[in-house]
């Protein structure tokens, strides 16, 4: 068993042993980090489909964002239609800027779900297999 060394404790040793382990589970995948590729795919996929947290609501509230407010139903379910709040709609904030480009409009506000794109459960990857964090 490796030492624990610079680990504080045995849990963090564990959970640095786990993100080793997962990350090295894609064996022949980048894993040196890089930027975005600014494409717009991966909040196209999932962009309709996310929560937002009290936070970034209280934020939006202190903010006057009525406009992404108006987007939340009383669930937390973000992006739905303003009048009936339903969801299935893909975000109206991403703003396509040539064919395979595209930029978040409100990218100093988005939501925490958003900024944490993608997670250990992605595989820190974006949908084109670019390692991010």
């Amino acid at each position: 068993m490796e030492e624990l060394g610079q680990y504080g404790n045995m849990g963090e040793f564990v959970i640095e042993s786990l993100k080793r382990w997962l990350l090295g589970a894609t064996t022949g995948v980048q894993k040196e980090e890089t930027r975005c590729l600014c494409c717009g795919d991966c909040c196209a996929e999932f962009g309709w489909h996310l929560n937002a947290s009290r936070t970034d609501q209280e934020r939006w509230r202190s903010e006057g964002r009525t406009d992404l407010l108006d987007r939340v139903n009383r669930l937390g379910w973000i992006w739905v239609d303003p009048q009936t709040k339903q969801s299935g709609q893909a975000c109206p904030f991403l703003e396509r800027t040539g064919p395979r480009n595209a930029c978040c409009s409100i990218y100093e506000t988005r939501p925490a779900i958003c900024r944490d794109y993608p997670t250990l459960a992605h595989g820190r990857r974006c949908l084109h297999g670019v390692f991010l964090k």
